[in-house]
């Protein structure tokens, strides 16, 4: 079997290597002694891309290399009903950038912005908004270890809390959509409960898969922190960034009820946004 996995955990970062897709099987099929069968796909997470998947599960009917950029074309169309021009040159863009990412990095959402907080340098429509948001993170945290290594008190300070800020102006970009709001996620879990003991079971398996997994204690991280690493509305992210371990800790096991319903205009939040973090950066 050919198997993609390109996901681990429901990881919502937007990737995909769409050429390696579109060439990938055929070459494995057509290579000599080959013993291919058929192609699969691993998923820790579905969701997210879908132009990701929607080109493998095609793959299992093509006998020949896919011209992707064709695809693309068809794809736009039945995706959105016919072919707008600012829709064919976004996907243009996307295709040549995170769709078809070479990086090497399997791991694409290593953001500080939901990652457990660490000190070290090393520690590097609404989808694009909130990665691009993310990526600007990245950059002012790495910004914080400079000042704080020059003993730049002042500096320390202001970009923190401009750090601060950005984490609840993505928070309220994220409330402008149902499928990133925690109270989404926590209610899923708890619907799928048979009685009362099951619902706070399955409620504190989704607040952990979020945060610490299982391993952690009162003063010790999981090793398997971040690995889902998600973000979602409301206030953890802020929290997480303030309490680390015992808040973390006492998240998981706390029973606070969040909105399940999105509020907010992505596309004014988005350009507001834009405008206030991004419009110098480009």
């Amino acid at each position: 079997m050919r198997c993609m996995l390109h996901n681990f955990a429901g990881n919502i970062e937007m990737y995909g290597i769409l050429d390696a897709i579109a060439s990938g099987p055929i070459e494995a099929l057509t290579s000599e002694n080959s013993t291919m069968v058929g192609i699969g796909m691993s998923m820790e997470g579905i969701e997210k891309n879908p132009i990701v998947y929607n080109l493998m599960s095609e793959m299992a009917f093509q006998h020949k290399k896919v011209d992707v950029k064709a695809w693309i074309k068809l794809y736009i169309a039945w995706r959105y009903g016919r072919s707008i021009p600012e829709i064919r040159d976004a996907w243009s863009i996307l295709y040549h950038t995170i769709y078809n990412c070479t990086d090497g990095a399997y791991d694409k959402n290593r953001d500080v912005i939901v990652a457990f907080p660490d000190v070290s340098p090393s520690f590097i429509s609404l989808p694009r908004e909130r990665q691009a948001l993310a990526k600007y993170a990245n950059e002012l945290f790495l910004k914080i270890i400079d000042a704080y290594q020059l003993k730049d008190v002042d500096g320390v300070t202001s970009l923190s809390q401009k750090f601060l800020d950005l984490v609840e102006d993505m928070d309220t970009l994220l409330a402008c959509h149902d499928g990133f709001l925690l109270g989404q996620w926590l209610e899923s879990a708890k619907h799928l409960a048979q009685n009362e003991e099951e619902e706070k079971q399955f409620e504190w398996n989704a607040r952990t898969q979020i945060t610490m997994w299982f391993d952690n204690t009162e003063d010790e991280a999981s090793l398997l922190r971040d690995y889902e690493s998600v973000e979602k509305g409301e206030d953890f992210k802020l929290q997480k960034w303030r309490g680390w371990i015992k808040l973390t800790n006492y998240w998981q096991n706390s029973w606070k009820v969040f909105p399940v319903e999105s509020d907010g205009n992505a596309l004014s939040v988005s350009r507001s946004l834009y405008n206030k973090y991004l419009r110098s950066q480009s």
